[in-house]
């Protein structure tokens, strides 16, 4: 007897086999963030579709699956052993809804900007060079957590048009916290791209209020973008559930 399907109706394979992050406004993926408990592990995938969709997997004493459709919990299941195929889907779709992020945005990075000028090219081949020396910095701390198990990840993948009150229309945006650095991605109606990094040492998350990076891309975007989808994507690889 299937006690799930009698309590919810469905397989919690269901829900993730109906799981499809392509038709949404906003995306959002996080790794431990604003945990409950020290103790507790958390990884949360959040769509903004018709209503919002969110699936959650969480370690304390036990391992818990949640889904919920807007503030509606539509599944549960509570586990002593992991169950692998679980375990794969989560996964699979936490890996989904960033590379649906990516290629959403990758129109916008191939379009030119008008009024381009050798001074922005130079100004914008300097700021590449930091932003690939602070991204390869943070490569390595992320391999180094992916080598020690006592160490956890904190960070959090938002993408899309971030909800506004009173329904105001913005920009499309990209943003990636990880570890103590805040960046953010702003894709301008003119085709520029503005990329904004704070750094939150000895911080919270949010409390630095300025900037360490700011620059207005407009003619080497795709470069720029490359070495976020490369942090992006290294990401992803630590923050799998094992």
């Amino acid at each position: 007897m299937n006690l799930w399907k009698i309590f919810f109706g469905k397989d919690p394979k269901d829900h993730f086999l109906g799981f499809d992050p392509s038709a949404s406004s906003w995306r959002s993926v996080t790794w431990n963030f604003d945990l409950e408990s020290p103790r507790m592990r958390q990884w949360t995938i959040e769509v903004h579709q018709q209503s919002v969709k969110v699936i959650e997997w969480s370690k304390e004493d036990a391992t818990e699956l949640k889904f919920f459709d807007g503030s509606q919990l539509t599944g549960k299941k509570r586990m002593q052993q992991t169950d692998a195929e679980l375990l794969a889907l989560m996964n699979i779709s936490i890996h989904s809804t960033l590379k649906q992020s990516l290629e959403g945005n990758q129109e916008f990075m191939l379009t030119p900007v008008s009024g381009a000028t050798t001074l922005d090219f130079q100004n914008e081949a300097r700021a590449l060079q930091w932003i690939q020396t602070s991204f390869t910095t943070l490569s390595g701390a992320l391999k180094n957590l992916s080598k020690d198990s006592s160490l956890i990840l904190t960070a959090a993948f938002f993408s899309g048009v971030a909800p506004e009150a009173g329904g105001e229309k913005s920009d499309p945006v990209l943003r990636i916290i990880v570890f103590n650095l805040d960046i953010t991605l702003y894709l301008r109606m003119d085709f520029s791209l503005h990329i904004i990094i704070f750094d939150d040492k000895n911080l919270g998350h949010g409390e630095s209020k300025t900037p360490v990076f700011q620059q207005i891309i407009k003619v080497t975007k795709p470069q720029f973008y490359d070495e976020i989808v490369k942090l992006l994507h290294h990401l992803a690889q630590v923050g799998e559930i094992k």
